[in-house]
């Protein structure tokens, strides 16, 4: 067993699934929990997905019953990981490529920062098209608490956490849907010091079928309801209370213009 396991939900995309596996260096000593939300339409073959795996470590496959919805698969992979005893946890979505070492720079600055819980990096986004914008989040825990409370300062797919949070926090929250990791990453950043690092260490898919996309309107709503919880009682909370109400409001394709005229990400 390594000390560091990886967590990948799973539902009708094994194209995906080893994509991502395959995009994990040869040299990486990582453990990886797959687990299945109910597929029925495209189901894991476990052999073709070994075979895509280079790493030095093994997967674990947990299948749901039904599709229960990704919080309750994360959380199945979490109380897996908690009850064999990893140190460090780390996430990924199928379809996502991580760089080739992006598992042992995060373990290197964890193990020289041990009052640092949550872990995330710089992520290219990326379509059919090739990559189309990079996110730089911002690195120091006094920024990271100021973007909270604006949006999510980790995009999920490039995080790496200690597990010994996980353990005290608990698991993914269910009341948060289709925002389920701001609302968990919320938790870390009110307890403990967090961070990002600067490189790029994941390029993550970018489709309008993705959970981001077709249920924006659920995900904003959720955001507002999460600001709300952690409002401060700043001006400076307050002004993102009403962008978030904003940003409701709009139409998608008003606000991604919006966005572009901005610089929000750099678009290609």
């Amino acid at each position: 067993m390594n000390r560091t396991a990886l967590l990948i939900p799973h539902f009708n995309n094994p194209a995906g699934l080893c994509a991502s596996l395959a995009s994990i260096g040869v040299d990486e000593e990582i453990d990886v929990f797959i687990v299945d939300d109910g597929s029925t339409k495209a189901i894991i073959d476990e052999q073709v997905a070994q075979t895509a795996f280079k790493a030095r470590g093994q997967l674990h496959f947990l299948y749901l019953p039904a599709n229960c919805g990704i919080e309750y698969a994360l959380n199945t992979g979490l109380e897996a990981m908690l009850a064999a005893g990893y140190q460090y946890g780390a996430r990924l979505d199928c379809d996502d490529l991580v760089m080739p070492d992006r598992f042992a720079k995060q373990v290197k600055f964890l193990d020289a920062n041990p009052d640092v819980y949550l872990l995330g990096s710089a992520v290219i986004f990326f379509d059919a098209s090739g990559d189309r914008f990079t996110i730089h989040q911002p690195q120091t825990h006094q920024e990271i608490v100021r973007q909270m409370h604006d949006d999510n300062a980790f995009t999920h797919p490039t995080v790496m956490f200690r597990m010994a949070g996980v353990k005290e926090i608990g698991l993914y929250p269910l009341d948060c849907k289709a925002a389920e990791d701001f609302a968990y990453f919320w938790q870390f950043v009110a307890r403990y010091q967090t961070a990002n690092l600067a490189e790029v260490l994941t390029k993550s898919e970018y489709n309008d079928a993705g959970i981001s996309m077709s249920r924006r309107r659920q995900q904003q709503a959720m955001r507002l309801k999460l600001l709300a919880r952690h409002f401060d009682w700043r001006p400076r909370s307050a002004l993102k209370m009403a962008k978030a109400g904003a940003s409701y409001l709009l139409p998608l394709s008003l606000a991604r213009q919006i966005k572009r005229i901005l610089g929000v990400g750099k678009w290609n």
